[in-house]
């Protein structure tokens, strides 16, 4: 009867700590269920392939959360609009991780994300190498280029914008470089391309090689002449005692100027300066009068040769007489 007692008391036992572990991973999970994760999103308008729920959230390379959900923007905020009104965007909800700002509140982190918004930081969808698999990555670029993608509602978390991701550029150059060559004419440029190489075959068979070969040939054998001859003067020692009588000719002029006294002869000028300065000054009036003079004497012999062209004979014997009254 008491080993049957003691059974029942172990059973009873065994069911009450099942029941309570049972009770705290209850309370445990539901707690955690209770507990509102810190939300963003993003839209970002090129393909998501490859991402899914779960990849992981970086902020440039330091874990920052995980993608709870993928859908599109029209599902959630844009029900009842027409379809030619409707974004075609791709929602992104992130859940942070709660140890990225376990020092802040949820308050304090959206007013920096906020700022740092301003200053480029933005969502780009980035590949994981040959795995195929994506994941967000936060990351600053220019927000000048790449501004927030416009929205007509009220979004529900923190919006925080997104921008090209590194494949999807690629692609888009490749794109665009493709798009140009469909619309270049590529057998005409392999038509003028042959034309250009037969082209030159023909000239080249026709070009004179022997005599480009011969002329190169002969204006290398009068440079090295040219060389030799140079060598040859270069090494003449006459050229070598150039210098030193330079510095002697230069030197016994230098001696003969040292002998000459030229502040002596600079003072004799000045001497003969000022005694020419001494004589003529007070004699303008009379230098005046001898110019006067002298101009008056060129006048009068300006006038003589004049009447001894005209009249050579009265130059020699004087005017003829006057006439006597009563005779004609």
């Amino acid at each position: 009867m008491s080993a049957k007692a003691n059974h029942f008391k172990l059973g009873l036992f065994v069911l009450a700590g099942v029941g309570t572990l049972i009770m705290a991973l209850l309370l445990l999970g539901l707690g955690s269920n209770l507990k509102k994760p810190t939300m963003v999103e993003t839209y970002l308008d090129q393909s998501v392939q490859g991402l899914e729920i779960g990849s992981k959230v970086n902020f440039r390379g330091v874990h920052f959360g995980t993608v709870s959900g993928i859908g599109f923007s029209r599902t959630r905020y844009e029900e009842g609009k027409p379809v030619e009104e409707q974004r075609r965007y791709i929602l992104i909800d992130v859940a942070v991780e709660e140890g990225f700002h376990q020092s802040h509140s949820r308050e304090e982190l959206y007013a920096f994300i906020k700022a740092e918004i301003l200053r480029g930081l933005r969502f780009r969808l980035n590949s994981q190498g040959i795995t195929g698999l994506s994941y967000l990555e936060l990351d600053y670029v220019d927000p000048d280029r790449f501004p927030k993608l416009p929205v007509t509602w009220t979004p529900e978390h923190l919006y925080v914008p997104s921008a090209p991701g590194t494949l999807t550029k690629l692609l888009s150059s490749a794109e665009q470089v493709f798009r140009k060559l469909e619309g270049v004419d590529l057998a005409q440029v392999l038509t003028n391309l042959n034309r250009l190489l037969a082209t030159t075959e023909r000239e080249i068979g026709s070009a004179q090689i022997a005599s480009i070969s011969a002329q190169a040939t002969n204006l290398l054998s009068e440079l090295r002449e040219s060389n030799q001859a140079l060598q040859t003067i270069l090494k003449d020692p006459k050229l070598k005692e150039i210098p030193t009588h330079a510095a002697e000719a230069i030197r016994a002029l230098r001696e003969r100027l040292e002998r000459l006294d030229l502040e002596g002869v600079v003072k004799k000028l000045e001497g003969v300066l000022a005694t020419a300065d001494g004589f003529l000054a007070g004699k303008e009036p009379e230098l005046a009068a001898t110019l006067a003079n002298l101009k008056a004497l060129s006048e009068s012999l300006r006038m003589l040769g004049e009447a001894a062209r005209n009249h050579p004979s009265g130059l020699l014997f004087g005017l003829p007489p006057k006439p006597v009254q009563g005779h004609p």
